[in-house]
């Protein structure tokens, strides 16, 4: 009798454990995104910058109405595709590599034609030698289809 009135509590719980996590997290833009770039690379204490960068991983970014440049296959070992986004701000152009496990949702979109909106976790920066300012990598993201 007792099974059978704590199972379904602590499928709840459970339940609302996995599905929060997310819902928590700090949201910022792509702007406070370059900001706190910004502080981590003008900042002379390496520990510092990794405390910066670590706070800024704890947190969903949420870029609005960009299009779609391309949709590739990902280096990224636990996501299938990628899509790629390019956005313009003050200090030049960046790349964004967003990545989420809905494939069906990536089939729908159109290169160079589709305008998404995208709630995801920061993972990291990288620059190559290339135009771009930088290149940012959002993980386990959702992702709305505009247009």
């Amino acid at each position: 009798m007792k099974f059978k009135i704590f199972l379904p509590f602590f499928l709840i719980i459970y339940l609302i454990s996995c599905n929060t996590t997310s819902f928590f997290k700090e949201k910022i833009t792509i702007n406070q995104v370059l900001a706190a770039k910004e502080k981590i690379d003008t900042s002379q204490n390496p520990a510092e910058a990794l405390l910066l960068k670590d706070d800024l991983s704890e947190k969903i970014v949420i870029l609005e109405d960009v299009y779609v440049k391309d949709i590739i296959i990902s280096t990224n070992v636990d996501y299938d595709f990628c899509i790629l986004a390019d956005l313009q701000s003050d200090k030049g152009p960046i790349e964004c590599y967003i990545y989420t496990k809905n494939v069906k949702r990536i089939s729908q979109l159109v290169k160079m034609q589709s305008i998404i909106s995208v709630k995801g976790e920061f993972k990291r920066f990288f620059t190559m030698l290339d135009n771009y300012y930088t290149k940012i990598e959002i993980t386990n993201s959702n992702v709305t289809i505009i247009k």
